[in-house]
């Protein structure tokens, strides 16, 4: 559709990506922050039950990058264009701006006390230590991650390996026990907005991928690890009963190792948050390349140093509110296109409509929140192409 001469690539091509998602030290902090709220073994129910929303979002979203015939063959910044209406691109375009600072400051923040504590300095100054060269070469035009990926990636199994080795002995990470389940819609709520941003700008790494199997050999690369560094995180905290973890590996007996290893393995997620943040930035405020770049890095910085990364789950919980009521209308008028209709522009208030009660429903703490959200999204698309049939007959 986009008239590219590029030949459809293969999962080999994308892999790194989406393997720094499912190995990312926030996953390893996701899973100590449940088991901490739980003060128990993370509910199985609660972990299949978002493994199984995300897999699902991830799908639907990711065949829009599909090489044609199965997608539209481009990035998130190509295709908005051809499914969103002009107010809709400004509005998605800065709120996954806001969310790509949100990570950068997160990255930054929890390697940058992590390094902090290696080298016994301030917090703040570990930070500025990691987000300074990571804007400084993210402005002179980096452009390939495969090193960093696997930098990445070895260093969250070096971590994993090590909480696994220490501590599962004495403790499990999982229960089938259910002891709120109230408590289990919000622990699967933090695990899909742990993906949202990733899972909704998906189009980004899987586009020009040659097939749906393609697609699938990805998303398991992302599943499978995230499991297993959501079980280790949850190990750490049973084990030490503490989900501050950049303390716990300060401790002499950890000889720093773990801090070392969540210092290097955020410096390839804090890269990757200018790849999507930027033309997000940009589609909503039309600024330079390199002033988006700075704007990101410089709002994320004073998070980071405000340690943002301790807000992790609240966070999640807003952006599983706002982020995938969004796929329902794009799934929809996606397969609508693939199966030969008109196509037709997703207006905005199909997904402020959702998003905002998401959002309200996540402020007054109710558990409900995320799939009230989803079931307003499938309600407002059915009402917009309600309308579309209705205006075609008065034609």
């Amino acid at each position: 559709m986009n008239g590219s001469p590029e030949r459809p690539r293969t999962w080999h091509a994308v892999a790194g990506a989406w393997l720094g998602i499912g190995t990312s030290p926030g996953a390893l902090l996701l899973g100590a922050t449940i088991a901490a709220r739980h003060r128990a073994p993370i509910p199985l129910l609660a972990l299949f039950g978002g493994i199984l929303l995300i897999a699902a979002i991830l799908w639907f979203q990711g065949k829009l990058g599909l090489a044609p015939p199965h997608g539209d063959g481009g990035t998130l910044a190509e295709i908005a264009p051809r499914y969103f209406d002009a107010p809709l691109q400004r509005g998605f375009g800065a709120l996954l701006a806001l969310g790509m600072i949100g990570w950068f400051a997160f990255n930054v923040g929890f390697g940058g006390a992590a390094f902090g504590a290696l080298i016994g300095q301030p917090q703040w100054l570990g930070t500025l230590a990691l987000a300074v060269p990571i804007t400084f070469f993210s402005i002179r035009g980096i452009t390939s991650w495969n090193g960093l990926a696997i930098l990445t990636t070895l260093s969250v199994i070096a971590l994993v390996a090590f909480a696994v080795i220490r501590f599962a002995a004495r403790v499990q990470p999982v229960t089938p026990n259910v002891d709120d389940p109230l408590q289990i819609l919000s622990d699967v709520a933090a695990l899909v907005g742990y993906v949202s941003l990733f899972s909704v700008r998906a189009p980004d790494f899987s586009a020009r991928l040659g097939s749906r199997r393609d697609l699938l050999i990805a998303m398991i690369l992302l599943c499978v690890p995230l499991v297993g560094v959501i079980l280790a995180g949850a190990i750490l905290q049973q084990g030490t009963g503490s989900a501050d973890l950049v303390s716990v590996l300060a401790e002499p007996a950890n000889l720093g190792l773990g801090n070392l290893l969540i210092a290097l393995a955020v410096i390839a997620p804090a890269f990757t948050t200018f790849y999507s943040g930027v033309p997000a930035l940009r589609a909503a405020i039309h600024v330079p390349e390199k002033t988006a770049m700075l704007i990101i890095a410089g709002i994320g910085l004073a998070l980071a140093v405000a340690r943002f990364d301790l807000w992790l789950l609240s966070w999640l919980s807003i952006l599983a509110a706002v982020l995938p009521p969004l796929v329902v209308p794009l799934a929809w008028e996606s397969t609508a296109r693939r199966r030969g209709h008109a196509p037709h522009f997703i207006p905005i208030w199909v997904w402020l409509a959702s998003a905002s009660i998401a959002l309200g429903l996540t402020l007054a703490q109710n558990a409900f929140a995320l799939f009230a959200g989803l079931f307003v999204a499938a309600l407002a698309t059915g009402a917009w192409r309600f309308k579309i049939r209705n205006w075609r007959r008065d034609k």
